[in-house]
């Protein structure tokens, strides 16, 4: 493992590009239960429902990403900030940025799957633009002639692409198409770097940057005010930028938080427990997955009093395994479970709102209560990375999430369109046709291909970065 990370921020971002991506894959089928999908997009007919009310695991595994986005930015930023480097990271976030909504403009146009051409053409220009992708994306060393002409040849080849699919093939391309995940992901690069940036050095300030954004979305709708003119600042724009998208940062700004205090705790790179501390780490980390797991079930199942009998009984239970804890890692944790259980307190006082808990159309008690549970899942994340540093499923988890973007699209430009090629899709997709739990050998396939495809680039460094 790399010994100048955080660990457990790649662990948690790992699980979360891997819950993502299963997701996506498993089979939409009623022979498996709703919690195994999205709680607005579920069984019996899979279709929208924005008034069902509830969270899913799965509704936890992109505000978790944007959590451990959220957490780097100290990381990364607070030493070119110490510096006065401010053009530096002016043109990073800029860089950043345009890269990200190229990246999601490109995944939702040359994504096999929305082409017209035969499907060996599309296989085809999927694994292209994935090669494509590491002119652009990947680092190279050496002169300024080499780095920019290799990124120059990834555009270009990715350009051909594009143009072949238009004029030769009739596909509908458009810039106006887009993966909306990636969107929001950059436009959360961008304003949540430089939220950060104005409040490197005030938590209270940057709490007020939420609160000012909840008052701009409770006054959005008053016709001639000015949070109005904000909220629907130039519609054309919408395709990279629209101000709805900052909702999210009642996400990353607390994940802000926690690499905040990461730098000022100097736990950056994790040692081991001295064996006093693991005794305490596993009890809290126990107690932090139950919380969690805890949240998700019983608002699922919609046992509002149950959860907030548990919320009090839960916060009794950290009072008592952390209270004695006055320094080193004990100490540390029971900072981490304060930030989580506050948050989770605010965002259950927010729950009725709307009808309930929801990720689509996403509510304040979903940006809260997520971002509470993250804060408490870091612990468990920390612990794990910390005991079992060279557990191969361990390793597996942190490697994915030190190169996200791999992890994100490996499955639908490599792994299926060789599948396809070698005729292996259609026995996969026949398993899928003839029974759900056989269907999910496909399942494996993919997720077990993706895993160890971006374990390959990530042992070999070939990391992407926007």
């Amino acid at each position: 493992m790399s010994n100048n990370r955080n660990l457990s921020i790649d662990f948690l971002r790992g699980l979360a590009i891997i819950g993502m991506v299963l997701a996506a894959v498993i089979p939409w089928t009623n022979d498996f239960p709703g919690w195994m999908f999205h709680a607005q997009v579920g069984p019996p007919d899979f279709k929208f429902n924005p008034n069902n009310p509830g969270i899913t695991w799965v509704d936890l595994v992109f505000p978790f990403f944007l959590f451990a986005m959220g957490a780097a930015f100290p990381l990364a930023l607070r030493s070119k900030l110490d510096r006065g480097e401010y053009a530096v990271i002016l043109q990073g976030l800029l860089r950043r940025g345009v890269l990200l909504v190229f990246f999601a403009i490109i995944l939702a146009n040359l994504n096999p799957e929305n082409l017209s051409s035969s499907s060996t053409f599309n296989y085809l220009t999927g694994i292209a633009t994935f090669g494509a992708f590491f002119l652009v994306f990947m680092r190279f060393e050496g002169t300024a002639l080499r780095r920019y002409g290799l990124q120059l040849l990834g555009f270009l080849i990715i350009g051909a692409l594009i143009y072949f699919q238009y004029e030769y093939q009739g596909s509908s391309l458009s810039y106006q198409k887009n993966n909306i995940i990636l969107l929001v992901l950059a436009n959360m690069a961008v304003f949540g770097s430089i939220c950060w940036l104005l409040t490197a050095n005030s938590h209270l300030l940057r709490l007020a940057i939420i609160v000012a954004f909840i008052g701009v979305w409770f006054t959005r709708d008053i016709e001639g005010s000015w949070t109005s003119e904000l909220w629907n600042f130039h519609p054309d724009i919408k395709w990279f930028y629209n101000f709805s998208f900052l909702k999210y940062l009642c996400i990353v700004l607390p994940g802000s938080i926690l690499g905040d205090l990461l730098l000022k705790n100097k736990v950056i790179v994790q040692e081991s427990y001295k064996d006093k501390e693991k005794s305490q780490a596993i009890t809290i980390a126990v107690i932090g997955l139950a919380f969690v797991i805890f949240h998700v079930v019983t608002l699922y199942l919609r046992e509002l009093n149950i959860n907030l009998i548990g919320q009090g009984l839960f916060g009794v239970l950290f009072f008592l395994a952390l209270n004695k804890y006055r320094d080193g890692q004990g100490s540390f944790y029971r900072t981490l479970i304060a930030w989580g259980y506050v948050l989770t307190c605010v965002a259950l006082c927010f729950e009725p709102m709307d009808g309930g808990i929801k990720k689509d159309p996403s509510s304040f008690s979903y940006w809260f209560l997520t971002s509470g549970l993250a804060f408490i899942f870091y612990v468990v994340c920390d612990y794990l990375t910390r005991t079992f540093k060279t557990n191969i499923v361990v390793l597996a988890i942190v490697r994915n999430g030190q190169n996200p973007m791999v992890a994100y699209c490996v499955t639908a430009f490599f792994i299926t369109p060789v599948l396809g090629l070698l005729h292996v899709l259609p026995l996969l997709n026949d398993l899928v046709a003839r029974d759900a739990y056989l269907g999910l050998i496909k399942t494996v396939v993919l997720i077990g291909s993706m895993i160890v495809i971006t374990n390959y680039t990530t042992i070999k460094k070939w990391f992407w970065r926007s």
